[in-house]
C-alpha cells in the first residue's frame, strides 16, 4: 500500500522533502543520540515544552530508531506534579494525564482524521505503515549526502520526527505530543514522560521537565538577513538558529502588501562534521525581473510546528552581463609628453554607456583611472599626458548602463625623451669596523630610472672609478673595501641611469673615514731628572698623525702592574712627578692613544730614584719653663718623623750672649727634658733632629730669663 498515492500527494514534492531533510535528521538526531548513550539497547527520551497562560505543550521523542519502534508498540505515559513554592515537592503525588498509553494512530484512524493536503502527515504515515520507504537520490551529489541514511529503519524514524516537528497533528498522530489545558496561570508544574511498561528488547529512561505557566513569547525573527543580487536572481542569507528545525521563505511583489510562500517544505541546513565553520542558510530565487524591487521574509519553524517572527529585507536583481572587451591599438606619441590611445569596439551592445581608460606601471596590477567618468560610447581615441612617466601600461574598459565592465588587453606605451636624469641627492654613508661601507641616497623623481652607478676614489682630486660594473637598482649600496691602508679617508659619488642608459651628472662628493686598525707608534724617553722630592721626565711623543692623548704610567720597581697617573695632551713632551719618596726606585712608561681608541705598546720604561738631601723636619712647639722651687728648666716639644728611620734629639744651650753649645741628646721616644744645671741670666735652648741616615733638621730655639734669688 502506498500512502503517497492514497493521499493524492504527488511523488516529486515528497522526494524533494526527502532530499531536504534526511541529512539533518540522520546527523543531528541519530548521531547525537549515539554520543549521548553508547549502550545500543538503551534509548533516552528527549522532552521539551512550550508554555502559555492556558496550556502547556509537551513534545518528546526517543533518541534511537530501535527505541522508537519498541515505544510505538508500548506507548508513552505522561504524568504531572503541581509544584508548591512554599513546600518541598512530594514526588509520590504525580498524577497520570493519559488514561491509556499514547501510541501512533492506526492506519484507518489516521486516514479518517488526517487532512489529505497535509504532506507531513502523509510522510509520517508512509514512514509508519508503508511497505517501502527507501528514497532514491537523483544525482551523485544526493548519493554522497545520503550515504549515512541508507538504513530503512533510520529513514522511517528520521522522517517521522521531522514531520512531527513541522506539524502539530502529525506529532499527535505519532504519539509524540501532549497538550495540558488543565493549568492555572503563574503556577509551576513538573512533567515526566516514560514508556508504559518494561521490555526486554530495549531499556528506556524517564524524561523530566519543569514548566512555568506564563504568557507565550513569539520566537524572534532569524538574524543576519541579507541578500546578493544576481542576473535575474536574488540569493538571500540568514544566520542559523538552533531553536528552529527549518525555515520558510516568502516574497512580496507589491511592496509588502501580500506575500507568497516560495518553499512548500521547510528548508534545513547541514554543516558537515569536519567543517571549520557553520553552513549559512540561504535561498536562491531565480524568478526575478532585473531592477524590480522585491520584499522577502524568512520565518523559522520550531519543534512545536510554530512560526517565528519574520525577518524582512528589500532586494533587487541586476544585469550582470558585461559587454565585450574593446580591441586596443599600439599607442602613438604625438608630443614630448602625450600619447594617443586608440581602440575599436565591435558588436556594441544597446546598453553600452561608454569607455574608461586606466594606467599602471605594471601590466597585471596597480591600475589607476585616467578618466573618472565614462567617455561617450562613440569615442575611439583619447590623448593622455604621461607627465613624468616614460613607460606605462594602458587599458580601455567598456562599461554598460548597469555598471558591468570588461577590460581590454593592456598595451605598453614608451615615450622618447632626451633629457638626462636629475643629479641624485641625499647621499650619506658609513663604514663599520670591518670595512663594510653602506651608502644611502634619495630615489630619483623620474619614473624611468633604471638604477645608479656608484663611484669611488681615495683622493677627491683623482678620477672616480665605478665600484661595480653593473647598474645598482636600489638606493642602498653595501660593499666591502680594504682598510689595511695608510689612506685614512675614502670618497664616493653616484650617478642616476634611466632605461635608455642616459646618465645624470655625478652627485656631490661624500667623504667617509676608513676604520683605524693600525695602532700608533710608541713615545721615546729622552731624559730623566731627579731631586729629593720629584722626578722629571722628557720624551718624544708618538709620530702618528691621529694621536689623541698620552697616558703616563708608573710603578715601583719589581711590581707587575702599571698605574695610570695622568692623561696628557698630544703636544706635551715632559712631566714632573712630585708624588715620590726618596731612595725609592720608580719605573715610568707612556701609552699613546689615537683617535680610534687604539693604543700603542708601552714606551720603553725609564727608572728614577729621588735622592736624600739630608734635610729633616724640625720639632714643633718647643717651650721652656723655669721651676723656682727646684731651680730647673723644663723643655717640651712635638715631633712627627717623615720617614722610617732611627732618630734622636740634640739639645743645645747658650747663656747670655754666648754661642750655642751641645748640652745633651735624648732618644726619639722622649719629647721633654729637665735641665737641673741653671744659672741666672738669659738662657737659650735649641733642638736639632738627627737621624741614622745622616739626616739633620734645622735648629728650633726657645729663650727664658732666670732671675737671681737670695
Amino acid at each position: 500500500m502506498n500512502l503517497f498515492r492514497k493521499y493524492q500527494i504527488i511523488q516529486k514534492p515528497i522526494k524533494r522533502l526527502v532530499y531536504t531533510i534526511v541529512i539533518v535528521l540522520i546527523f543531528s538526531l541519530e548521531m547525537v543520540a549515539q554520543v549521548a548513550n553508547s549502550n545500543p539497547r538503551m534509548a533516552n527520551i528527549s522532552l521539551i515544552s512550550r508554555a502559555d497562560n492556558d496550556s502547556i505543550v509537551l513534545r518528546w521523542a526517543p533518541t534511537k530508531a530501535g527505541g522508537w519502534v519498541i515505544a510505538n508498540k508500548i506507548g508513552y505515559v505522561v504524568e504531572r506534579l503541581v509544584l508548591d513554592p512554599d513546600n518541598p515537592a512530594d514526588f509520590t503525588k504525580y498524577e497520570k494525564l493519559t488514561e491509556t498509553p499514547l501510541k501512533p494512530l492506526g492506519l484507518d484512524e489516521w486516514k479518517s482524521k488526517a487532512n489529505k493536503d497535509n504532506m507531513f502527515s502523509a510522510v509520517a504515515a508512509q514512514a509508519l505503515y508503508g511497505k517501502l520507504f527507501n528514497p532514491t537520490p537523483t544525482s551523485s551529489g544526493d548519493l554522497n549526502a545520503l550515504k549515512n541514511a541508507a538504513d530503512e529503519l533510520t529513514n522511517r524514524y528520521s522522517f517521522s520526527l521531522f514531520a512531527a516537528d513541522n506539524d502539530a497533528f502529525t506529532a499527535d498522530a505519532l504519539g509524540l505530543r501532549w497538550v495540558d489545558k488543565n493549568i492555572e496561570k503563574g503556577k509551576k508544574y513538573a512533567y515526566r514522560v516514560f514508556v508504559a511498561q518494561l521490555t526486554e528488547e530495549y531499556e528506556f529512561d524517564t524524561a523530566y521537565i519543569v514548566v512555568n505557566a506564563v504568557p507565550y513569547k513569539t520566537n524572534p525573527a532569524p538574524k543576519g538577513f541579507r541578500y546578493e543580487s544576481g542576473d535575474g536572481s536574488v540569493k538571500i542569507f540568514w544566520k542559523e538558529n538552533d531553536a528552529y528545525s527549518g525555515y520558510y521563505v516568502y516574497r512580496s511583489d507589491d511592496g509588502g502588501k501580500s506575500y507568497k510562500k516560495l518553499n512548500d517544505l521547510p528548508m534545513v541546513t547541514v554543516t558537515p562534521a569536519n567543517a571549520h565553520t557553520q553552513t549559512e542558510p540561504s535561498y536562491l530565487d531565480t524568478t526575478t525581473t532585473n531592477y524590480k524591487e522585491y520584499m522577502y521574509q524568512v520565518r523559522g519553524v520550531t519543534a512545536f510546528a510554530e512560526l517565528s517572527g519574520a525577518a524582512e529585507i528589500k532586494a533587487i536583481s541586476k544585469d550582470k552581463q558585461a559587454p565585450l572587451a574593446p580591441r586596443i591599438y599600439k599607442p602613438e606619441q604625438i608630443s614630448s609628453n602625450e600619447m594617443k590611445i586608440s581602440w575599436k569596439m565591435e558588436n556594441s551592445p544597446e546598453d553600452l554607456q561608454g569607455f574608461i581608460i586606466s594606467k599602471s606601471k605594471h601590466s597585471l596590477h596597480g591600475y589607476q583611472l585616467v578618466t573618472i567618468d565614462p567617455l561617450p560610447k562613440n569615442t575611439t581615441e583619447y590623448i593622455v599626458d604621461m607627465g613624468n612617466d616614460y613607460e606605462l601600461y594602458y587599458n580601455v574598459a567598456a562599461v554598460d548602463t548597469a555598471g558591468n565592465m570588461t577590460f581590454s588587453v593592456p598595451v605598453f606605451a614608451s615615450r622618447i625623451n632626451d633629457v638626462k636624469p636629475a643629479i641624485p641627492t641625499g647621499l650619506v654613508g658609513e663604514v663599520n669596523e670591518n670595512g663594510q661601507v653602506t651608502l644611502r641616497w634619495n630615489r630619483s623623481p623620474e619614473s624611468n630610472i633604471k638604477g645608479y652607478r656608484v663611484l669611488m676614489a681615495n683622493d677627491p682630486t683623482h678620477n672616480f672609478t665605478q665600484v661595480t660594473g653593473q647598474i645598482h637598482s636600489d638606493t642602498i649600496f653595501i660593499n666591502n673595501m680594504s682598510i689595511n691602508t695608510l689612506t685614512r679617508n675614502v670618497y664616493f659619488r653616484i650617478a642616476a641611469v634611466n632605461n635608455r642608459f642616459q646618465h645624470s651628472e655625478m652627485s656631490p662628493i661624500l667623504e667617509l673615514e676608513r676604520p683605524d686598525i693600525i695602532a700608533p707608534g710608541e713615545a721615546v724617553f729622552s731624559d730623566v731628572f731627579v731631586t729629593d722630592s720629584s722626578v722629571q721626565l722628557k720624551w718624544h711623543p708618538s709620530s702618528s698623525s691621529d694621536l689623541a692623548k698620552q697616558i703616563v704610567l708608573k710603578r715601583l720597581q719589581g711590581e707587575e702592574n702599571w698605574k695610570n697617573i695622568d692623561t696628557l695632551d698630544v703636544s706635551v713632551s715632559q712631566y714632573i712627578d712630585k708624588d715620590v719618596k726618596t731612595k725609592i726606585m720608580y719605573e715610568y712608561s707612556i701609552l699613546s692613544i689615537d683617535l680610534s681608541g687604539l693604543s700603542s705598546d708601552p714606551a720603553f720604561p725609564v727608572m728614577a730614584r729621588p735622592y736624600d738631601s739630608g734635610k729633616r723636619t724640625p720639632v714643633q712647639n718647643l717651650t721652656a719653663q723655669y721651676e723656682q722651687s727646684n731651680k730647673t728648666v723644663n723643655l717640651s716639644w712635638n715631633y712627627a718623623p717623615a720617614e722610617k728611620e732611627r732618630t734622636w734629639y740634640v739639645i743645645y744651650k747658650a747663656i747670655n750672649d754666648g754661642s750655642f753649645k751641645e748640652h745633651k741628646s735624648v732618644n726619639s721616644e722622649t719629647l721633654s727634658f729637665v735641665d737641673g744645671n741653671v744659672k741666672p741670666g738669659n738662657v737659650k735652648y735649641g733642638i736639632v733632629v738627627m737621624t741614622s741616615h745622616g739626616g739633620e733638621s734645622e735648629m728650633v730655639t726657645s729663650s727664658i730669663v732666670i732671675e737671681e734669688t737670695e
